[in-house]
C-alpha cells in the first residue's frame, strides 16, 4: 500500500467517525450539567436539583429518573420523566428536604431508560452545600403567591 493511498484511508476512517458522532447514534445520552442546592429563606425550605441535558436522541418512549440521597435518612428521593422529542433539558428538583449538612457529599444518579424499562446510561453525580440547612427560619417568613408576611411570626404584644 502506498503513502498516499494509507493517508487517503486514514482521512476516510476519520471522516467516518465524526459523521458518526454528528449524527447522534453513539455516545452518552445525557450529561449532568449542573446541580446543587437551593436554600430558600423567605418559606424556611431547602431543595435539591440536577439537569439532564440530552447529548443525542434520547429513546421513544423512554425515561429519565433522578435518583438523590435523603439527607434526613431513609429511602432515596427518584424522580422520574417521560422522554420528550427535542427537548434541551430536563431538570430534577425534590421536594422540600431536611437535615442538609455543609459540606458533605450527597450521591445522585441520573439514569435514561429506553421503553422497555432497560437502564441505557447511568451517570453518578455528587452535590454539596456550603451551609447547614440550619440557617433557614424554623417558620416560613412569607406564605402565599404574593410573599406575605407570615402571622405566625408577628410578635402578640
Amino acid at each position: 500500500m502506498s503513502y498516499s493511498r494509507a493517508w487517503v484511508s486514514c482521512v476516510g476512517a476519520l471522516a467516518l467517525t465524526a459523521l458518526s458522532a454528528c449524527s447522534g447514534e453513539s455516545g452518552d445520552y445525557v450529561k449532568v450539567g449542573g446541580g446543587g442546592f437551593i436554600f430558600n429563606y423567605r418559606i424556611a425550605e431547602a431543595t435539591a436539583g440536577v439537569i439532564a441535558e440530552p447529548q443525542r436522541a434520547l429513546p421513544d418512549g423512554g425515561k429519565l429518573e433522578a435518583t438523590f440521597d435523603n439527607p434526613a435518612g431513609g429511602p432515596p428521593i427518584v424522580i422520574a420523566k417521560a422522554v420528550t422529542p427535542d427537548r434541551k433539558r430536563y431538570s430534577f428538583t425534590t421536594p422540600p428536604l431536611a437535615g442538609v449538612v455543609a459540606d458533605k457529599p450527597y450521591h445522585v444518579v441520573v439514569r435514561v431508560f429506553d421503553s422497555d424499562g432497560e437502564a441505557l446510561q447511568t451517570v453518578d453525580y455528587q452535590i454539596k452545600s456550603d451551609i447547614d440547612q440550619t440557617v433557614l427560619p424554623k417558620k416560613p417568613l412569607t406564605v402565599g403567591p404574593a410573599y406575605d408576611i407570615n402571622p405566625d411570626n408577628l410578635s402578640q404584644e
